[in-house]
């Protein structure tokens, strides 16, 4: 069990959306699909918005230094592990790509729900929190169904 701060949380949390909209630039170059390069660029720019909604509850919302000091106990290898920082495989097909996204927007959207688990975060946080976990279910929906429309 390893102790974070709501700082640290919310810190890591944007280091997983920053490394989201790196995957989705990155991935833009290798793909030859112009809907899934949309897609890809989509997903970016939402990646952008998470980040910048993470950001806000540290220097735009009104949350004490004491709130952002308190711990909150988590089991540090599965906090470490809710996202997984897949790489772009070698000449990646558009499935590969969307593979990769689909396990990204999963994993992020658990870590959030985890986060949510925690009743003593301050409203602020669980508002932020709900948000983006509605946002990553809907990232999931979308790349589901891009996935089933590419030819197997």
């Amino acid at each position: 069990m390893k102790y974070f701060t709501v700082k640290e949380i919310i810190e890591f949390s944007q280091r997983v959306e920053q490394e989201s909209y790196d995957y989705y630039k990155s991935a833009q170059s290798r793909l030859s699909d112009q809907g899934i390069i949309e897609l890809t660029e989509e997903l970016a720019q939402a990646e952008i918005d998470h980040f910048n909604r993470l950001r806000a509850l540290i220097s735009e919302t009104k949350l004490t230094e004491e709130e952002l000091k308190e711990k909150i106990s988590l089991e540090a290898d599965t906090y470490e592990k809710c996202v997984a920082k897949s790489e772009i495989p070698p000449a990646p097909s558009s499935r590969d790509i969307l593979n990769v996204a689909l396990e990204r927007e999963k994993n992020t959207r658990n870590l959030y729900q985890t986060l949510l688990a925690f009743t003593n975060l301050s409203p602020d946080i669980t508002k932020t929190f709900e948000h983006l976990v509605g946002q990553e279910a809907g990232h999931v929906k979308v790349i589901e169904g891009k996935l089933a429309k590419l030819n197997p």
